[in-house]
């Protein structure tokens, strides 16, 4: 039993391997993919017709890029790239592709809450962890029903903190799914 968790677990290494690997030269192709689209785009009179098309492939290669930091974190050879998120735009970007992971018997309802401010945060890394809890929200209701990604502002004071046996007063950004 032992020795069978370990390959198991040699093989999921070799897996993150091989994913980290081949979305590394993957990426790379995309930076050329991506740059071309822009110096295209730039040159293009605003008028012309081809001008929606490259603005799509620029679009397109900008997700397929998303993905593939998608890969180099579950790699674990993404480092992680904080930045200043509004995170209702975040989310109303995103439940596009979690319409189609999550399928039709299941609805995907997103509430985003006023005056949420901006938080310092990975996108990859908040997209993975939506993905995986809308995922596993999907698979808890074989028969179908109704996902809600909802965002709010909270201030969490002392009580609340010693309430839960928490250490965190403060502001908060909440999303509940």
């Amino acid at each position: 039993d032992l020795e069978l968790q370990l390959r198991q677990s040699q093989k999921m290494e070799a897996l993150g391997q091989l994913a980290g690997g081949v979305a590394h030269d993957f990426n790379n192709l995309l930076q050329g993919i991506l740059g071309y689209a822009e110096l295209l785009y730039e040159k293009c009179p605003p008028d012309s017709p081809d001008r929606p098309h490259l603005q799509i492939i620029h679009e397109l290669g900008k997700r397929a890029a998303a993905l593939t930091r998608q890969l180099l974190a579950f790699s674990r050879k993404q480092v992680l790239a904080p930045r200043q998120l509004d995170i209702n735009h975040v989310i109303a970007e995103f439940s596009e592709l979690l319409r189609r992971l999550i399928g039709i018997s299941v609805a995907l309802r997103v509430v985003p809450g006023k005056s949420v401010p901006r938080v310092n945060a990975d996108r990859s890394q908040f997209e993975q962890v939506l993905m995986n809890l809308c995922i596993n929200a999907r698979d808890a209701m074989p028969e179908g029903g109704d996902i809600t990604i909802a965002t709010s502002a909270e201030v969490l004071d002392e009580a609340f903190a010693r309430i839960h046996g928490l250490n965190m007063v403060g502001e908060y950004v909440i999303v509940k799914v």
